[in-house]
């Protein structure tokens, strides 16, 4: 497979569904680029939809500390939401 090099090529890899190679892609991006906050970004909304929590909070943090105001602090709250999530109605009284 030819290397992708581009986050919009690697954003078309996760749109169609191809979680993994865009994984990889993103992974050879960002030795050569770890300060890219947007490919820090797609990589920990990759390992959110594989449910690998700390994996995701990792790299949403990594985004966050590159990009205060980006959108990985709402990404990061909102897998603590799941994390946390409780349903009494299914508790024993």
């Amino acid at each position: 497979m030819e290397i992708m090099t581009t986050i919009t090529e690697i954003e078309k890899l996760v749109a169609s569904g191809h979680l993994n190679d865009a994984r990889d892609e993103l992974e050879r991006l960002l030795e050569g680029e770890p300060e890219n906050a947007r490919a820090w970004f797609l990589l920990g909304g990759i390992y959110r939809r594989h449910e690998l929590w700390g994996d995701a909070i990792n790299a949403y943090n990594r985004a966050k500390l590159i990009e205060p105001e980006g959108p990985a602090a709402a990404a990061i709250e909102s897998i603590y939401d799941i994390l946390h999530f409780v349903n009494v109605d299914l508790m024993n009284p």
